[in-house]
């Protein structure tokens, strides 16, 4: 039987090679892969996703042992796709707030494809040093989060799905609200979704990552000035 030592480095190890299998290939990899990579059986592979996944840095396709998520990247076609200077690869995110933290994880030059979630207007944001460089023909384009912090791992697949998306300007986000049930909400701009980013995923690519603690997070909310009710986890 594996030491807890054992147990914990190999959790590590697949968590890098996962994440470091999407900056290559721009997918996940397979089971399988993991198997072969690791020299593990099965059962013993797919109990490391359950317990990656449990930890909050993937999630699984409900039902099976492939994986959907490794945030922030998505195995499956999104409206989030993000290109890397020098890569021709496209990758896509789970969100919005994804496709911006994509640059904060690989720490690479890129570019979001995305649309306005009110009228599927294009949106082009190009990112550069944790700065944004351009945003296409729209000035002002917001990130609008529906879900308060303290719900968004509740159904993680539809927080990312449904509720974390571009809007073009304000004027759309609030004409899209008087059209439809959703109240409430906060809307960011690109800018504070960077440094929102920042704890959570820069260093997402290393061997040691760690999520942020739930105290670190709500001081990191804190000091950007996201307080109140919907910051509150």
């Amino acid at each position: 039987m594996p030491t807890p030592d054992t147990v914990v480095s190999i959790q590590k190890n697949v968590r890098k090679y996962i994440f470091e299998h999407f900056e290559e290939h721009a997918i996940a990899p397979v089971l399988e892969q993991i198997m072969q990579k690791f020299g593990l059986d099965r059962a013993s592979a797919f109990n490391v996703l359950v317990e990656l996944q449990s930890a909050r840095h993937i999630a699984l396709l409900p039902g099976t042992q492939r994986i959907l998520m490794a945030f922030p990247f998505s195995s499956i076609v999104t409206p989030f796709r993000v290109r890397i200077a020098g890569n021709d690869r496209d990758y896509f995110a789970n969100c919005a707030w994804d496709a911006v933290a994509i640059h904060v994880a690989l720490g690479k030059e890129q570019w979001i494809i995305s649309y306005c979630h009110h009228c599927a207007e294009d949106i082009k944001i190009h990112l550069r040093e944790q700065r944004l460089v351009a945003q296409g023909s729209h000035s002002h384009p917001l990130i609008y989060l529906a879900l308060p912090a303290a719900k968004w791992w509740e159904n993680i697949v539809l927080t990312c799905s449904n509720n974390m998306v571009f809007f073009s300007s304000k004027d759309h986000l609030a004409e899209w609200m008087r059209t439809g049930s959703v109240t409430g909400g906060e809307a960011l701009t690109i800018d504070q979704t960077l440094r929102l980013s920042v704890p959570i995923y820069k260093e997402k690519m290393s061997l040691d990552y760690a999520r942020p603690s739930r105290e670190q997070n709500i001081a990191h909310f804190q000091s950007l000035g996201l307080t109140g009710d919907f910051w509150k986890i």
